[in-house]
């Protein structure tokens, strides 16, 4: 509608005319009363058969302010032309949504939608007054990788605490939560042979997997600790619990991730968003299995030598080498030390 000459004089707006129109085509509504069960709202419309005949609405009257209602042709001049049918905003600015399916095999939208914010000041100053916010699933995903930070903090905290009231040690639960870095090896590995992307349930089922990992090495500092108990020297310690809890250490990894291997080979659209989480549980799982048994024993050695530095500093007694020879009776001594 463009306003013709002299109808800003008879008090006419595009916009109190636009409203006008629009009440024409889908009503007023002068108030709402309270229903039995809802509140039910009045409306005050033309009949269908006004509504959808476009010479009539052409030829329909407005109100001045003053209240003389003149014909909608003599104030304005309608111009046919495209518009939109929805409009949206955002914190009252006007916003419209850009959409597309990406072809996965080439490119995800993860990937899309960097590449687009990479260049997001090169596109806003290409269009001048338009500028670029993420909404929608790309928005709810930062929001949501925002929070795990936290949450992780708050698992590992628990499981240390855990730990640590078990063992009644405070340094050999940092020893047991050293195997859950090393799992993000087998994570990594995992997605690439599986050929998937990292998404936010991989980040979720590593939080889940720092929990389980744990179990491994709870299982051989358990007994460690008993052999220490019973007067077995560190070194000698280490490999009575490599012998007798690798069976109990396989057996838990492998029944984990034999569990997960029906998640894993299914091929359903449905189970394609789950995968990646069995997938960072059960590849992590395996490589901080072998981790366990390599790296755990050495920690305890090296948190061994730093205890007797420690004593050595204190007291001032010099350092004597502990031994480093197996005894004979080892294992009749690890058998001892799992009957106590």
């Amino acid at each position: 509608f463009h306003l013709r000459d002299g109808a800003s004089e008879l008090g006419f707006t595009i916009a109190n005319i636009a409203e006008q129109v629009r009440g024409a085509v889908y009503g007023l509504e002068p108030f709402t009363f309270a229903g039995d069960e809802e509140d039910v709202d009045v409306r005050v419309i033309y009949p269908q058969d006004f509504r959808r005949d476009l010479a009539a609405l052409e030829t329909m009257h407005l109100f001045t302010p003053a209240g003389d209602h003149v014909p909608l042709p003599e104030v304005v001049r309608v111009e046919m032309a495209r518009s939109y049918a929805t409009i949206r905003r955002v914190d009252g600015q006007r916003s419209i949504t850009i959409t597309a399916d990406n072809n996965s095999k080439v490119i995800n939208a993860d990937e899309v939608t960097r590449f687009i914010f990479d260049h997001r000041q090169e596109i806003e100053a290409r269009h001048p007054g338009v500028r670029l916010v993420e909404r929608g699933s790309s928005k709810d995903m930062k929001e949501a990788f925002g929070s795990l930070p936290l949450g992780f903090l708050a698992a590992i905290s628990l499981i240390y605490l855990t730990r640590a009231w078990l063992f009644q040690s405070y340094p050999q639960p940092v020893l047991v939560l050293a195997a859950v870095p090393f799992a993000i090896i087998g994570v990594i590995w995992g997605h690439i042979f599986f050929g998937f992307h990292i998404t936010f349930l991989s980040m979720i089922g590593f939080i889940a997997l720092s929990g389980i990992v744990v179990n491994d090495s709870l299982i051989f500092v358990q007994f460690f600790n008993r052999c220490r108990e019973a007067g077995v020297p560190t070194y000698a310690a280490c490999i009575a619990a490599g012998r007798a809890r690798l069976r109990a250490i396989l057996l838990t990894t492998i029944t984990t991730v034999c569990g997960l291997l029906p998640m894993l080979l299914e091929q359903s659209f449905q189970a394609r968003f789950l995968i990646p989480m069995a997938i960072t549980i059960a590849c992590g799982l395996i490589s901080a299995t072998v981790l366990v048994l390599l790296l755990l024993p050495s920690l305890l050695m090296i948190l061994a030598d730093f205890k007797r530095i420690a004593a050595m500093l204190w007291t001032g007694e010099p350092l004597s080498p502990e031994s480093m020879i197996l005894p004979d009776d080892l294992n009749t001594i690890a058998a001892s030390s799992a009957n106590a």
